[in-house]
């Protein structure tokens, strides 16, 4: 997030937006040096202003409100930000196709590689970094996402909710569509395309659903991810016991990789996690490293 020339936000100055999103779907074309994100979205007016759509170092590639360009007259190209009149129109579907270059993104906010991987880190405003967006929390909508990539480059692609679909495609590429059922704000999208490989555990819920839970961790790693996945039961268990809460997705992801640049993040259903805090051996661990392990799962899943 570039704050240089931020300006003060005050509660009492606080103001929805004239147009929400109500649902997105989102394509990536996956490249380290050039990744394609085409961002189509259902807008709704909820107030009198134009659409406002926020970005930050990204190439835009178009635009469309409706399926044509619009009008000279009606758009503004603001610093950080575009704004679109829509006088007339209450609903509105919004294309914008971008290009953004992960492995130039030294601010590791929003699409970034680490080592051989690809990442997201979207809070506060890393969102706006990936596409052109009404980057705001209490902007809430429902995603659906395909991820395309080489699969010699990334085998596993992984991103919020619900995995719907996934195959082989031509020249050596392949894809995986997920779909988060639930209302979420953009900053807490997530992204993982990378070589990982996973440690699964199917459990009943308290009312008898079968969840997947899944750590996925660098290879070698995957004997000191048990205590963990332990931990992430135990979170399962006392949310069902204490509060009736039950997983709501059919499963639940916690990444743990060495370069994950905070030390962990609740994105729904696909935590990302510094694998410090994920991984650790009988052998080589202290007490406290069990304890803050078991502590951060549970704090990044009750987030969810």
């Amino acid at each position: 997030m570039n704050t240089s020339h931020a300006a003060t936000i005050r509660r009492l100055d606080y103001r929805p937006l004239a147009w929400t999103v109500d649902a997105v779907e989102l394509h990536f074309a996956l490249d380290p040096q050039r990744t394609v994100v085409r961002n189509q979205m259902h807008c709704r007016r909820q107030g009198a202003g134009p659409l406002v759509l926020m970005h930050e170092a990204l190439t835009r590639v178009s635009l469309s409100v409706d399926g044509a360009p619009p009008a000279a007259e009606a758009l503004r190209e603001l610093e950080g930000r575009i704004e679109i009149d829509l006088p007339g129109r209450d609903s509105v579907e919004v294309v914008v196709v971008t290009e953004i270059n992960p492995a130039a993104n030294t601010e590791l906010s929003g699409l970034y590689q680490s080592a051989d991987g690809l990442f997201t880190q979207c809070e506060a405003e890393g969102f706006r970094r990936i596409t052109c967006f009404p980057d705001r929390p209490d902007v809430m909508a429902r995603f659906t996402v395909t991820l395309e990539a080489r699969r010699a480059d990334y085998p596993v692609l992984l991103s919020n909710g619900n995995r719907v679909d996934s195959g082989a495609l031509p020249d050596g590429r392949h894809f995986a569509r997920w779909e988060d059922p639930f209302p979420k704000p953009c900053y807490l999208f997530a992204l993982v395309a990378a070589d990982l490989v996973p440690l699964d555990k199917t459990i009943p819920t308290a009312s008898g659903r079968e969840v997947l839970l899944q750590l996925w961790v660098q290879a070698g790693n995957l004997d000191r991810a048990g205590h963990a996945m332990d931990s992430l039961v135990n979170a399962l268990r006392w949310d069902e016991q204490t509060f009736g809460l039950e997983l709501d997705l059919d499963r639940y992801m916690v990444v743990a990789v060495g370069d994950f640049n905070m030390g962990a993040m609740e994105n729904n259903g696909l935590n990302i996690f510094n694998s410090k805090l994920v991984l650790a051996s009988p052998e080589t661990a202290t007490d406290a490293d069990f304890e803050r392990i078991e502590s951060v799962i549970a704090h990044e899943y009750f987030d969810n």
